[in-house]
């Protein structure tokens, strides 16, 4: 006997075994109760969610022996032939495939007939919005007034191109996209069913990729079967059906959010290399990217997702790497790679720019926050500069497209920078670079204030604040400068000069001895030694000296 699949063999036979159609099987088995059975019917929905299949159902709990029954025993003759397809009285056409006027003027020749064996005779047109302007005009009156043994369904993925002269006619029925939950579910009795071992993972992964129909999920578990036997793994899945790893989407978005351009780069080789199709990254990406906006929105916006709650809190790692503005963008130049590709461009370069792209974007700022800010004299806030953020390490700033970052010294012109737009970060070696140039700046304001702080030692800069450090002999330079006119003067000064929102703490280390001190101390006892040592060498010298009654002040090497 050969192989059935399962798409086939699991077709449901009862509309209790239709999958998440509820708000359908339900109208539909009480109108069959009620004795309510209209003349037309129209199926609208995404592929795989059981248009056909319900369309049949209802086909045999009208024309089964023991019928009209919301439970059609699937035993009599009638229903066998329903099942397997050869019923005279079931008439299933295909629209792609028999569009034109002239198909239609015989089926409306042929619903004079009785049915043969059941109670109605009942025409099933798939994907009906395929018919012809002509064809619909000619089924408008057979339609509106048909034989009363007649029953007409119609089945479509695309309700909008079908007439309103034929919706109105109808009963529409909408068909949802199965949820990944339902489709997991489903998916794990039937693997149940046929003794295969499936991680919950790989279910869920084979859910997603069907994308809400039944059909596409059972042909994916037929093909993983193949490929692997009785045993399914997640690594099973994602290597037959190429897919693309959860975790390798994870890893790319955080290096778009680090702005790791060679980690992007990397990672484009990597998938190219392993052969995923490129279609199916976009596709996966705009969804990650889509979901880390929904998240992002509110607390309570999970139940937009149709994913678990396990996929949920490893996203919600990644919901404060980026803005709703970031992400938007971000998906709109995903979105243009797949144009791009389809126009004939290599399809490496592309996603290589569209990479880098993205892990070069600024991240986004309200125009409106940025004169508000302005127009109090405050610095705008940069998104994303904040270390405690568990966002990797990038900085936006607005202003990039500004040379902010090295101002021009327009004093001679008698311009200055408003202190607002200073947003200038300064780290440790480059605040050390021009120190030197700060003191003497500062002592043409303050020689006493330029002594202290050359006295002091630059423990560290971080966010723009300085640290710095006087030892054990200090305190009386740290209250000096503490003051609240000197520390006023040691600030403003600072910005001028470095043109940057630059703030500065002082404080005490009482462990040892400032090192400057110590090798000024080091040089004199050097230089007494030294000093000591010529007079002791030289007669000539000590007599010079006592003749004289002088002193050696400096010794100074020959050139």
């Amino acid at each position: 006997m050969s192989y059935l699949v399962l798409a086939r063999k699991y077709r449901p036979q009862l509309f209790e075994d239709v999958v998440a159609q509820e708000h359908v099987t339900k109208t539909l088995r009480n109108a069959i109760i009620n004795n309510r059975i209209g003349s037309g019917y129209l199926f609208c929905g995404p592929r795989g969610t059981g248009k056909t299949t319900v369309a049949r159902l209802l086909a045999k709990a009208v024309n089964c022996i023991n019928g009209p029954t919301p439970t059609p025993c699937n035993q009599c003759p009638i229903c066998l032939e329903i099942t397997a397809g050869n019923s005279l009285d079931v008439l299933e056409i295909d629209a792609a495939s028999n569009t034109g006027v002239d198909d239609i003027r015989s089926l409306r020749e042929n619903v004079r007939y009785l049915p043969t064996g059941g109670k109605k005779r009942i025409y099933i047109i798939d994907e009906v919005h395929r018919l012809s302007g002509s064809a619909f005009d000619a089924l408008l009156k057979t339609l509106e007034e048909p034989p009363s043994h007649i029953i007409f369904i119609f089945a479509t993925t695309e309700p909008l191109k079908v007439p309103e002269t034929i919706l109105s006619r109808t009963q529409r029925f909408d068909f949802r996209r199965v949820s990944i939950d339902d489709l997991a579910g489903h998916l794990k009795k039937i693997a149940d069913n046929e003794n295969i071992a499936i991680e919950d993972a790989a279910l869920t992964l084979l859910a997603r990729k069907a994308d809400g129909s039944v059909r596409d999920s059972l042909s994916l578990l037929d093909q993983i079967t193949a490929f692997t036997g009785d045993r399914i793994t997640m690594a099973d899945v994602v290597n037959a059906l190429g897919l693309v790893d959860r975790q390798f989407l994870f890893d790319y978005v955080g290096a778009i959010a680090a702005s790791d351009r060679l980690k992007i780069l990397q990672m484009t080789r990597e998938l190219f290399d392993s052969g995923i199709d490129i279609a199916d990254f976009i596709d996966e990406l705009l969804e990650h990217f889509r979901t880390l906006m929904i998240l992002g929105s509110g607390s309570d916006t999970s139940a937009l997702l149709n994913i678990s709650t396990a996929e949920i809190r490893e996203y919600r790692t990644q919901v404060d790497y980026f803005k709703a503005g970031d992400l938007l963008r971000l998906m709109q130049i995903t979105a243009d790679v797949i144009g791009k590709i389809k126009s004939g461009l290599n399809e490496r370069l592309v996603l290589e720019i569209a990479g880098v792209k993205m892990a070069e974007m600024e991240s986004t700022v309200k125009f409106a926050e940025i004169l508000k800010a302005l127009q109090q004299g405050q610095v705008p806030a940069i998104p994303g500069a904040a270390e405690t953020s568990s966002k990797p390490s990038k900085t936006p700033n607005f202003f990039n497209n500004v040379a902010f970052d090295s101002p021009p010294d327009d004093s001679e012109k008698g311009l200055s920078l408003p202190e607002s737009l200073y947003t200038r970060s300064i780290n440790q070696p480059q605040l050390e670079k021009e120190w030197d140039s700060f003191i003497s700046k500062l002592r043409q304001q303050s020689a006493m204030l330029a002594s202290q702080l050359r006295m002091a030692e630059i423990r560290a800069v971080k966010d723009n604040q300085i640290t710095l450090v006087f030892y054990a002999s200090g305190e009386a330079s740290l209250q000096l400068v503490k003051k609240t006119d000197n520390l006023n003067l040691i600030s403003k000064t600072l910005k001028e000069h470095y043109k940057a929102n630059l703030s500065i703490n002082f404080t005490i280390d009482p462990r040892q001895e400032n090192p400057k001190l110590e090798q000024e101390e080091n040089k004199k006892k050097v230089h007494n030694i030294d000093k000591k040592k010529l007079i002791e060498d030289s007669p000539y010298l000590r007599q010079l000296l006592e003749k004289v009654d002088g002193e050696i002040i400096g010794v100074k090497k020959a050139e």
